[in-house]
C-alpha cells in the first residue's frame, strides 16, 4: 500500500547509508491514524509517507542524508527518534515534533 515512488526514494537512500531502514509506521487507515494521533489528512493514509528509524545512525544525520533524496515532507521528531518521510507534490516542508 506504499507508493512506489516513496519505496524507490527509501531503497536509494537505504543504499547511501548502507545500512537498513526501519519503517516505525507506513500506510494507515484513517482508524489506525486516529488511534496514534496522525494528523487528518495524514500522507500516511494515502501510502505517501513513513516513519523511520536506522540503527547507528543519528537522526541528525539521517536527516541530512533523507534531504538530498527528493523527499518534500520531512519531519524531525527528536524525542521519540525517527523521521518523517513524505513524498507530498507541494514544495519542501520541513517541521520539528
Amino acid at each position: 500500500m506504499l507508493s512506489p515512488d516513496l519505496l524507490t526514494r527509501l531503497n536509494h537512500l537505504r543504499n547511501i547509508i548502507n545500512r537498513p531502514i526501519y519503517i516505525n509506521s507506513g500506510y494507515r487507515c484513517k482508524e489506525e491514524n486516529q488511534r496514534v494521533g496522525g494528523v487528518p489528512g495524514s500522507y500516511h493514509l494515502l501510502g505517501m509517507a513513513v516513519d523511520i528509524h536506522v540503527q547507528d545512525i543519528g537522526l541528525s544525520d539521517l536527516l541530512i542524508y533523507a534531504k538530498g533524496e527528493g523527499f518534500n515532507g520531512i519531519g524531525f521528531y527528536e524525542n521519540k527518534n525517527f523521521l518523517h518521510l513524505d513524498i507530498r507534490p507541494e514544495p519542501k516542508h520541513f517541521w520539528k515534533g
